[in-house]
């Protein structure tokens, strides 16, 4: 399959962080002929070749999200964000609650500017003052639709190719979980000097929580995560604040929130690249991956990223250069 489709499959699988198990069940069908396993918390990995050298990559499967909270008696649903919600994406948009009848629509009502004045239109309203409507009469009718506190949200999405770009919500991280699938459909029937573990992890949105059981349990020399890193390349933001650009090649997210990462590896990538011609790039930026959780646990560690604008937007957009080039980059590195 090619990876754009792959992409595509992959975003369209709910998958909240905390309430992975659907895009857990699509990702364990596409394993089944490597032997997946999966720990207690519910990561999934999969480990090729033999060697005392033990490499893994590790992608995150969870995506921001939203947990219904309450009903209030009119039918409205109150609900909390799940991972990096920006307010701004909330007001008047179409959403999916996943119940355990199926898919409820809902929409997250923008109020008209015929009853609404200058100053109220001024105003950024909180996830706290908004409420779902889902066609409800009042809480009965829709407890009856199957509705209930604790059920995980997202907004409805779209997937689009413009020219050389995806444009989606989930490349975060998505496109990093096909670039893993991709890649050890490259490498399972070569002869591996080394041991490679594939990762996707579970929470990485709300703490780096699988990342971190994952390590701690482990025994890796290294470990690569593969996410994506906001460009700063975008009308009113200074481009220095996460100076990365689509289209040419994919990022070392060397510091971030969370820390610098491990400089052997990023110079140890940065020989590899050159060696191959394939085009990196090496950059700051804000946020944090699963690298500073495997970090912590003394374990030397790099966040291999896809460029991504508009991150934690409805309308995330890559290169679809970049992907691929990741793919190449990673297969080097283990060929290395």
């Amino acid at each position: 399959m090619d990876i754009v489709e792959m992409i595509k499959e992959l975003v369209m699988v709910p998958g909240v962080s905390g309430f992975e198990e659907p895009i857990r069940r699509y990702l364990l069908e596409k394993l089944k002929d490597v032997g997946p396993k999966t720990d207690k918390v519910g990561n999934i990995y999969v480990t090729l070749g033999d060697g005392d050298e033990h490499v893994a990559f590790m992608a995150h499967m969870d995506e921001i999200g939203f947990v219904t909270t309450h009903i209030e008696e009119n039918g409205y649903i109150r609900f909390s964000p799940v991972g990096g919600v920006d307010d701004r994406m909330l007001y008047g948009r179409l959403v999916e609650i996943f119940t355990e009848r199926g898919i409820i629509h809902g929409v997250i009502g923008l109020i008209p500017p015929h009853l609404s004045t200058a100053e109220d239109r001024k105003k950024l309203p909180s996830w706290k003052e908004l409420a779902i409507d889902v066609g409800a009469r009042d809480k009965k009718d829709a407890e009856d639709m199957g509705l209930k506190p604790i059920l995980p949200g997202r907004w409805k999405k779209d997937f689009i190719v413009m020219g050389k770009y995806i444009v989606t919500r989930g490349i975060d991280d998505r496109a990093g979980c096909a670039v893993l699938l991709e890649l050890l459909e490259r490498i399972k029937e070569k002869e591996l000097k080394k041991k490679v573990t594939f990762v996707w992890t579970i929470q990485e949105e709300t703490g780096l929580r699988g990342a971190e059981a994952m390590a701690d349990r482990m025994d890796f020399d290294e470990v690569y995560a593969i996410d994506s890193m906001t460009s700063g390349v975008m009308p009113g933001v200074p481009f220095y604040l996460s100076p990365v650009k689509p289209g040419e090649g994919p990022a070392i997210r060397f510091v971030d929130r969370r820390g610098v990462s491990c400089s052997v590896l990023k110079d140890k990538v940065l020989r590899i690249a050159a060696k191959h011609g394939i085009p990196v790039q090496l950059a700051i930026t804000g946020g944090s991956t699963d690298a500073a959780a495997v970090f912590t646990h003394g374990i030397r560690a790099l966040p291999i990223c896809i460029p991504v604008k508009y991150t934690h937007s409805p309308v995330e957009m890559s290169h679809v250069a970049d992907i691929k080039n990741t793919v190449e980059l990673l297969e080097k590195i283990v060929e290395d």
